[in-house]
């Protein structure tokens, strides 16, 4: 059994309940109904995602701005959501940015330098991007060209790969706008720990596909978003995302997500009790639904063990854990662990 020290455990619950230092991120890729259903929302569809924030009094803020505040220790705006957008698609800017311009709200678009260097038809140009950028949007790196990171190139060392895909993208949007945020969505959603600790070096926040709320103990480099296109689209289970806390993990509580020999793998993972109840918590894991979840509780730690009934037979997989909190009815406390199987090579 794993213990933390009283002071650690004291100083995770305040973090936990920082005066609202919470934040839902939402990711789209196409507003279309003429590209990839697994990855698209229709206009129609995305139009009504965002009435619903307004109708729930949602706070629609600029992601960089809110990640600053959550790092230095200063409260949010109850109910704060961020928009994102990956892949600089053109059905964005012909069928978002619209909506979005009308509220005046912010969002966020992680760009492949490439794709746009390219002119890839689908995607935005560099103009409109500049556009974007000056009425309010965060424009910042999805890498060069959208590889699968943890399929480093043989004989390319992890420096001169990720310098390749994040470090000079990031060089193409300052030289292009004139901005350099330092801010990557992982490509596919796909990380393992030895880029963490490139990016980490680097000073750059990193965001994945894992869903769950952004809190004051969310790794910076594993940032989860809930991903709100496709089988993801539907307005009541995105009403229920709205209304999540961050189950506070300590970031050294980060599992390395490409799969070994343990498949189904174990999730063990401790974190302060804060006011949920242990035996309240359940994890899910994808395409099976509810697994096996043992929980105990140590002098105001919860330690956690988890596992799936059947191996993962997919390119990538997620272990979702769940809880009511007691004092703020209505919501859940959330945590996602993404488990990669690098064996499937088109994932």
């Amino acid at each position: 059994m794993i213990k933390l020290s009283l002071p650690f455990v004291l100083l995770s619950v305040l973090l936990s309940f920082s005066a609202h230092a919470q934040l839902v991120i939402l990711q789209y890729h196409h507003v279309s109904t003429d590209t990839p259903a697994s990855t698209s929302i229709s206009p129609e569809g995305f139009a009504s995602h965002l009435q619903l924030l307004e109708q729930e009094n949602m706070h629609v803020i600029d992601l960089g701005q809110a990640l600053a505040k959550i790092r230095a220790g200063e409260s949010l705006p109850e109910k704060s959501v961020a928009i994102t957008f990956d892949d600089a698609y053109r059905s964005v800017y012909d069928n978002a940015y619209p909506l979005l311009k009308q509220r005046q709200w912010p969002f966020t678009v992680f760009v492949n330098t490439n794709a746009v260097d390219e002119q890839h038809g689908v995607v935005m140009d560099w103009k409109q991007l500049k556009e974007l950028q000056d009425n309010g949007a965060l424009i910042a790196n999805h890498s060069a060209d959208h590889p699968y990171l943890i399929a480093r190139p043989d004989g390319m060392t992890l420096d001169a790969w990720l310098t390749q895909e994040v470090a000079e993208p990031e060089a193409r949007l300052q030289k292009e706008l004139g901005t350099s945020h330092k801010l990557l969505a992982y490509p596919y959603g796909e990380f393992d720990l030895e880029i963490i600790d490139w990016l980490a070096a680097n000073g750059y926040l990193a965001f994945g596909q894992q869903s769950g709320p952004v809190g004051p103990m969310s790794h910076p480099q594993a940032l989860p978003r809930f991903p709100a296109s496709g089988i993801y689209a539907n307005v009541k289970t995105l009403k229920t995302k709205l209304y999540t806390l961050a189950l506070p993990v300590p970031p050294t509580q980060l599992v390395e997500p490409v799969l070994a020999e343990d498949n189904p793998p174990t999730l063990a993972i401790h974190f302060p009790e804060v006011d949920l109840r242990p035996r309240q918590i359940q994890c899910f894991a994808s395409g099976e639904g509810a697994i096996s979840t043992q929980t105990e509780s140590d002098n105001g730690v919860v330690n956690l063990i988890t596992r799936a009934e059947n191996p993962i037979r997919g390119g990538r997989s997620r272990y979702n854990c769940t809880a009511p909190s007691i004092r703020h009815r209505g919501w859940y406390y959330w945590y996602s662990q993404l488990w990669i199987n690098s064996a499937v090579k088109s994932r």
